[in-house]
Formats: C-alpha cells, structure tokens, sequence
C-alpha cells in the first residue's frame, strides 16, 4: 500500500501526499539549516577521513535520530560499511555480537574470538578501501561494561588510521557520564562533538512551511504571524513538539477547510497534544506574550481609528490566553461603535487619550533616566541611533556601570515605572532597556573570573537550565546551558553575553512581552 493510501482522510483533504509531521524520524523530508548542512558535512569527511569518534548531542526531539539516518544514508552512498545500534539495553558480549552480525560476521566461541573475528573483517575492508562505521544511538544508557568495549574497538587500528569509525548519539546525560575520570581514554579520542539545539524563531517558521511544502501542500495553509510566535513559545523550538502540536492543528482545519491557522488553534494544539505542562514554568512567559500581542493591536487601532473583523478576531483569541483583560466592557464598546458618528467620536476622543498618555508616559522615562544622570538618551534614543553611533553611547555608558540594550524586533516591556530597577521606552530604532547590572556584559571564556561564571550558573539554574555545581569553573555543562538558554530566546549560541542576553538572565521572563 502506498504512503498516499495510509494517509488519514483529514489530511488526503488539505491536499497532502505524505504526513507533514509524523512522529517518527523522517530523513526523507530533512530539515537542513546552514549550521545543521555544515555539521553534516564536517561528520562525514571526519568519519571518512578515519579519525575516529564523533559525538552527537541534543535534548529529546531535537532530531537527533533524523541526523543520524541522513548521515547513515550518506555513509552507504559512499560504500561504506555501516552498523547502526539502537537498542542500548544490549551491554559488554551481547553489543559486539550485534555489531558483527550488522557487519555480517558470525558469532565466535568467546568474547576474544568475536574481537579477532571482527578485527580481521576491518582489517580486510580497510585493503579494499572501505570504511567501517559503527553508530550508536541512545548511547546514554550504555553501561561502563559497554563503553569500556568502545574503548578496545577505537584500539582496533592501522599505523596512521582507525579501522573503525564510531558515532555515539545521546541526551545530555551522556556528557556527564563522559566526563567521569575513569573513562577519559575514551573522551579523548572524540575528534567532533556536534551539540544539536531547538530552533530560533525564525528556523520553526521556515520548517513549518518546509514540511508543508514538502507535503505537497505548498502555498495552501500557512500560520497566521501569531501563530508562528505562538507555536515557538510553546514547542521551544522543538521538532518533535512541533509536530504534536501541528498534528493537532491539522485536524482542527480540515472540517472548515480554512487555510490559515490561527493562535487559538495553535493553542487548542498545545492542550490536546498534552504540551503545555511540559515547560509549566514558561506558560505564564508565553500568555502575558499572546496578550500583549493583543493590547498592541487594540492601541493601534486606537491611534488610527481603524479595525478589521479579522484583527478583532485575533486579538480575542490571544486574550484567551489570560484569565482575564483589563476594563473587557469598555473594549467592547469601542470595537463594535453602534454608528458611523458614533465611531468618529469615540476615534477622536481616543486620540486624545492616547496623547494624553504618551506624554505621561514620556515623563516617567524622563525621571527614570534622571536617577542614572542619562537624560540625554531620551533624544538620542528617540530620534534613532546608527550602528556607530550606537556603540559608542554604549561604551561611554559602560564606563558608568550602565547597561544599554536593545530589543529584538517585535518585542517590548512594560512600561516603566518608578519601582523597576530599569529605564524603557519604544524609539524609531526600536524599544530599548537602560539598567545598571551586576556584571556588565562579558564573554564566557576560560579566562572569565570565577565570580562572573558563578553568578551565571546561578542564573542559568534559576532557569532550570543548569544542575551542576555552582562552583565558578568554565566548562561544557555552563557553556552548554548558556547556548541553550540562548537558543530558547532567538539568539546566536555562542559565549557572548550581549546586553539583552544580560538583561533577560537579570531579570524575570515574565516581565518580557511580546
């Protein structure tokens, strides 16, 4: 029976000719970023080239799997001799026995006897120029029995290379175990360590229309821009929760054919898949975002005097994402206007209103900026800054012990008040944060203080994104929870701790809206 045949009716409907978010891996229908391509690119020629272990790593769902059944797919392509274990629950004799019979090789007397017995098959492979690979995924359940066996077959080798390449995939879990003193031998022959992460916001709404397109739906259905944001705060950037959730989605669209889907949809997505409870300490983070949403469109309507049915209808579904809006009876009022006059009236006295407002609102930045001797920025900042310009109020504020940031497009903080401990307003560069931090903004390298590195593991612990010792060394765990806690917020994974990346391990993601 054909895939188009095992399709559900709801989906042969929408138009598609494959699932376009199974829960299985799917090399078929790869998703390859620019960072994702090179990381492929650099495992192969390592693994051909015989250089020895190359490490995968990533939380659950992030495509672990998917990657190494594309690498795979690359491997036979190049004549290469490939055994793929993914039943970690066989340990010491019972996983070599599993490697040789992928390799064809029958089972000897003993446990010598399968060594020699494989050691001659890689020898007699390497004389005809192949090369012999062994992957392991869910290495994170190998035992030290196991691990020790890795440890004699990477000893298997000619005078210049290995004879057998090895590839261990696992959850983060598996660097803890690789660290362990007893089994440093075996980490220091890891020649790649390919760290794989969530997507940023931009990398899920391209893969939604990649699956999509890939489908054969292409151009058909599409997520509102709400939705896309919605599904990035929910999923984190996860493959496999994308797919839960839009599988949902799916379903949701086919008895009104409707083509786009919503934020509310998404939502419903969320529920029924059973995603929301997984991350219960971001869900309030990603409602106060929905709602803001909602509150920008109502000013804008204020400011302009104009509304369409099909804003209203999305800014009530993004207030279902609270459990209550502000004042609900006079919004009403003036997004349904019983006349035409009725409706200029209401516009020009909101109007008034709103400037009314902006001036209060410009005051409190003023006296807030006042409290750091910056009122100078408010201009500045008003007006709008140059890249150059930029950097040098930056540094001139960084000799004060200030924190200059800016928002990434989209995103602005409540208004500011004489009980925060920042200063921020919307300019035409964009919305800004002023603050005097802790640490002013810093690279995480080995020559970073121990007092800067313990206090962002603090940090990074307080958002669940750290567990070790808070012990102000430098070292893959922090480093790794930094990219992570990076990655969840749209930014570049690297050891750069930029001001707004400063701001957000500061101060509380509650406060952040979108």
């Amino acid at each position: 029976m054909t895939e188009q045949g095992l399709l559900p009716n709801h989906l042969r409907a929408l138009g598609f000719n494959r699932n376009p978010f199974p829960q299985t891996p799917d090399a078929d229908c790869y998703f390859r970023t620019e960072q994702i391509a090179q990381y492929s690119l650099e495992a192969f020629h390592c693994l051909k080239a015989g250089k020895g272990f190359v490490l995968l790593t990533g939380e659950v769902g992030t495509g672990k799997s998917t990657f190494l059944r594309c690498l795979m797919d690359e491997l036979h392509t190049a004549d290469c001799a490939v055994s793929f274990v993914f039943n970690t629950f066989l340990q010491g004799r019972n996983l070599l026995l599993a490697l040789n019979r992928d390799f064809g090789i029958e089972a000897g007397a003993d446990f010598a006897e399968d060594i020699e017995l494989l050691n001659q098959y890689l020898i007699e492979q390497y004389a005809q120029g192949r090369c012999c690979v062994l992957v392991i995924d869910d290495a994170q359940n190998l035992d030290k029995e196991s691990l020790e066996l890795l440890r004699l077959l990477s000893n298997l080798e000619t005078r210049q290379n290995k004879l057998l390449q090895i590839v261990l995939s696992g959850q983060p879990e598996l660097l803890d175990i690789l660290e362990k003193k007893e089994i440093r031998q075996l980490t220091s022959r890891i020649m790649q360590h390919i760290q794989l992460w969530p997507f940023d916001r931009s990398e899920c709404a391209r893969y939604v229309n990649f699956r999509i397109s890939k489908a054969g739906a292409d151009g058909r259905i599409s997520l509102s821009p709400w939705a896309n944001l919605a599904l990035h705060w929910y999923s984190k950037g996860n493959p496999r929760r994308i797919h839960t959730i839009m599988d949902r989605c799916l379903y949701g669209i086919a008895p009104d054919t409707q083509q786009e889907i919503s934020v509310g949809l998404i939502r419903a997505g969320v529920r029924e898949g059973g995603v929301a409870h997984r991350f219960p300490y971001r869900t309030a983070f990603a409602s106060f975002a929905l709602l803001s949403l909602g509150i920008v469109s109502f000013s804008w309507w204020l400011a302009t005097g104009q509304s369409s049915q099909a804003n209203a209808n999305q800014v009530a579904q993004a207030s279902q994402a609270t459990p209550k809006l502000n004042s609900p009876a006079k919004a009403n009022a003036v997004v349904h206007p019983s006349s035409s006059q009725g409706s200029t009236v209401e516009s020009t006295d909101a109007k008034v209103a709103l400037a009314a407002t902006v001036n209060a609102e410009e005051n409190k930045v003023k006296l807030c900026l006042k409290q750091y001797a910056a009122e100078f920025l408010y201009a500045e900042l008003n007006d709008g800054l140059d890249v150059v310009k930029r950097q040098t109020v930056m540094s001139g504020l960084a000799k004060r012990g200030l924190a200059l940031a800016f928002l990434p497009a989209g995103l602005r903080l409540p208004e500011t008040s004489a009980s925060q401990n920042h200063c921020t307003a919307i300019g035409k560069t964009g919305s800004w944060v002023l603050w005097k931090p802790k640490y002013l903004p810093f690279e995480l390298t080995r020559n970073t203080d121990a007092a800067r590195i313990e206090w962002l593991q603090t940090r990074l612990a307080s958002n669940r994104l750290y567990s070790a010792d808070i012990d102000g060394l430098f070292g893959p765990k922090t480093t790794n929870a930094l990219h992570q806690f990076q990655r969840w917020h749209g930014l570049t994974a690297d050891n750069l701790i930029d001001p707004w990346a400063l701001f957000l391990l500061e101060h509380d993601l509650g406060n952040v809206t979108s």
